[in-house]
């Protein structure tokens, strides 16, 4: 997975868990779902960034790809 995509995973995950703590003060039925389907997007849009970072040796050379 390259740069981009996970940034991209990284940003709706984001979004997933936002609409689901919402979803959570509202008392609205599928909050735990989103709130678990963001998380897991984020750990693994993280550890794809992190796997890159190690590849390429430096952060600036996975940023510019």
């Amino acid at each position: 997975m390259n740069t981009r995509t996970a940034l991209a995973l990284l940003l709706i995950g984001t979004a997933i868990i936002t609409s689901g703590g919402l979803f959570k003060v509202l008392h609205w039925p599928s909050a735990n779902i989103q709130l678990m389907l963001g998380t897991v997007m984020q750990v693994v849009a993280l550890l794809t960034l992190a796997a890159n970072v190690l590849r390429s040796g430096s952060l600036r050379q996975v940023l510019e790809q």
